[in-house]
């Protein structure tokens, strides 16, 4: 698997960034790991809706599915220029009801995320599991011939995301806390030092700290994770390309 990253700020972005937003491209197809605000637009650098496998948001907040309508915008121009002979796929959590009601299309074809719920996207096994956050959201765990990509969504600490990021090749984990910014409130977030703690636990081989905040000293972030996760911690850029 190679993973691109799109976004990385979380709530908002710093100029020229994006908030959330993955591309996991296999030998396979391509899987869109949340479409935040500013995705879309660093989506196009590497792909074009037609060749998505399927679109997984992790909850439905805004700074991970913003531009979801853009992108169904373009899945509707690819279908009726004949680019795309298929609709959206598109794995969601089911809450909240009325923001999950304005995704539903001619264009889009809807899964609801459940913790049984297990799908094949681009050759990949996908499996989810809740974390704490707000609402209701999910962690996700890609594996593709025996290589792991695990992606927290957002959530305060808890043990289940140890558990489904065990001996992963790559942890996505946010790391929305920083002291001094005053970014978020740290409802349902983590800090450098928790993410860091459940990517010790879980033994992953490597850690990306992701949903980051514009205010935040993430050089700090960077150290005080490495301080607690023995294997290496990296911070995104979109112009870096991981290979699992």
């Amino acid at each position: 698997m190679q993973v691109n990253i799109l976004g990385f700020w979380g709530g908002y972005p710093s100029a020229g960034g994006a908030t959330a937003g993955y591309l996991v491209t296999t030998d396979e197809g391509q899987i869109l790991l949340d479409c935040g605000s500013g995705v879309m637009s660093q989506l196009t650098f590497h792909t074009s809706v037609e060749r998505l496998s399927g679109v997984i948001l992790s909850h439905l907040h805004h700074d991970h599915m913003a531009d979801v309508g853009i992108l169904q915008y373009a899945a509707v121009g690819a279908i009726r220029n004949k680019r795309m002979n298929h609709k959206l796929k598109l794995f969601v959590p089911d809450e909240p009801a009325d923001t999950l009601s304005k995704l539903y299309g001619p264009h889009t074809d809807i899964t609801l995320i459940n913790p049984l719920l297990k799908i094949q996207l681009a050759g990949a096994e996908i499996e989810f599991v809740p974390v704490q956050h707000t609402i209701s959201c999910y962690a996700v765990k890609i594996t593709y011939q025996g290589k792991v990509l695990v992606y927290s969504g957002d959530t305060s600490y808890c043990d289940s995301l140890i558990e489904i990021a065990k001996d992963a090749d790559i942890f996505l984990c946010e790391a929305t806390i920083c002291e001094g910014s005053h970014h978020t409130t740290g409802d349902g977030h983590m800090d450098a030092s928790q993410a860091a703690t459940i990517a010790e636990k879980a033994n992953v081989k490597k850690l990306i700290l992701v949903h980051l905040p514009g205010d935040g000293n993430l050089e700090l972030m960077k150290q005080t994770a490495s301080e607690v996760f023995g294997g290496p911690v990296f911070l995104p850029t979109t112009a870096d390309m991981y290979t699992v």
